[in-house]
Order: structure tokens, then sequence, then C-alpha cells
């Protein structure tokens, strides 16, 4: 199991010599030779679960403030990114290519009209 430990305000240790670093409003995940290794992810509870499993999940967040919206834009780019970092690209494939097909209708009504 891992630990964490408080360095000081926004950066932890991990027991397996990673770090978790807060930069702005984001969280990164370094490895022991102090290089990113992840990141950014929008919590710190994300950036632990990362640490932890390898992967990233979306959780809930309240939709109606800008910051809701905010933070769950974050995590599912997290997730995207961690899914193609540990070799499954699928969801990304499939994102783009859903951004492909409504680019696409947009353009096609437009010009209709």
């Amino acid at each position: 199991m891992l630990t964490y430990k408080r360095i000081q305000a926004g950066q932890y240790i991990v027991s397996d010599g990673r770090y978790i670093i807060k930069e702005g409003s984001d969280w990164y995940v370094l490895n022991s030779d102090q290089e990113m290794s992840f990141g950014p992810l929008p919590t710190l509870k994300t950036a632990k679960q990362y640490v932890s499993e390898g992967t990233v999940y979306g959780s809930q967040h309240n939709y109606r403030t800008s910051h809701g919206r905010r933070q769950s834009k974050k995590e599912f780019n997290a997730y995207l990114a961690a899914e193609a970092k540990n070799g499954n690209p699928g969801p990304l494939i499939l994102y783009i290519i859903v951004l492909i097909v409504i680019c696409s209708f947009f353009a096609i009504v437009q010009n209709i009209n």
C-alpha cells in the first residue's frame, strides 16, 4: 500500500519515490527524477488515485457552477490521457470520431442554409 507524506503546501511525496505537485490549479505526478510522469489532474484525490491505480475515473460534480463544469472537463481529459498512456487509445479515438461527426453535421447544416 502506498503512503503519502505532505512536504509542504501543494507538495506530497509518495512511498514509491514519486511526487505529487500542485502548480496553479492543477496537480502533476512526477517520477523520482523530478520529471513529469502524468498531469494535469484536477484534484489531489485524482492524483492519488492515478498513483495508486494507474488510471483516472470521473467523479460527481455540481454542474450548476462553472467550477464544477471546469473540473469535470479536466477529469474527462485526464481520463482520456490515462487510458492512452496505459495502452488503450480506444476512448480517445472514439471521442475524436464523435467530434468529427458533430463538426461535419454542423458544416452540412450551414451549407444547406
